[in-house]
């Protein structure tokens, strides 16, 4: 008889619902019967326990504004959070720090506005940063007068392979526009809460 190694013999083909195994019946005394694909499928899936906590929630409640043009602020999201025995930590300078490996959800907010006089058009540039290297492409926006509220929103998931690996976000006013813009808070007055600068919630996904 070939070995089960030898697809001469026995072809290689990928696996369909109503394909079969031959597998041990532990509640028939150790018979040997098949098993066929979709039941396989079905039973690995209701065993698994899939489930997405919050390890951080987070949000400022200070205007962010660049001190001029081509300088780099990072982006803060209120007080330290955390420890190290904790999945994720939050540091008061904005720094966000993965203590354990695995995949995350990472939903950050900013408030992007021109707050102060008209005139020109400013240009709020930001980035995203892994342990101080640039990660995705720099994004922006214009704002050619006070008033204009941008609310910029993203959802990513990320998977953090080294403990400690540090995540960090920036802001800056480029030299393309005057010197204006920045994430800032927007008062409401009716009784709902008021807009945050910015914010960000982690979620770490498990199995």
């Amino acid at each position: 008889m070939a070995k089960i190694s030898n697809q001469g013999s026995y072809p290689a083909v990928s696996p369909a619902d109503s394909d079969y195994i031959i597998g041990t019946d532990a509640s028939d005394d150790n018979a040997t019967k098949t098993f066929d694909f979709l039941g396989i499928s079905n039973y690995v899936k209701s065993k698994l326990a899939l489930s997405a906590p919050s390890v951080l929630s987070a949000k400022s409640t200070t205007n962010q504004e660049p001190s001029g043009v081509d300088t780099a602020l990072q982006v803060t999201f209120g007080a330290a959070q955390g420890t190290v025995s904790d999945p994720v930590m939050l540091a008061a300078d904005g720094t966000i720090t993965f203590n354990q490996t695995g995949l995350y959800l990472i939903n950050g907010f900013g408030n992007f506005e021109r707050q102060g006089s008209s005139g020109g058009v400013t240009l709020t540039i930001w980035r995203v940063l892994l342990d101080s290297v640039q990660v995705g492409n720099v994004k922006g926006v214009d704002l050619s007068n006070t008033g204009i509220m941008l609310p910029y929103e993203v959802t990513v998931p990320i998977s953090i392979t080294t403990a400690g690996t540090e995540l960090t976000y920036e802001i800056m006013r480029d030299s393309s526009g005057v010197n204006g813009g920045g994430l800032y808070i927007h008062e409401t007055d009716g009784p709902w809460a008021d807009v945050p600068s910015a914010s960000i919630d982690i979620y770490k996904i498990g199995v």
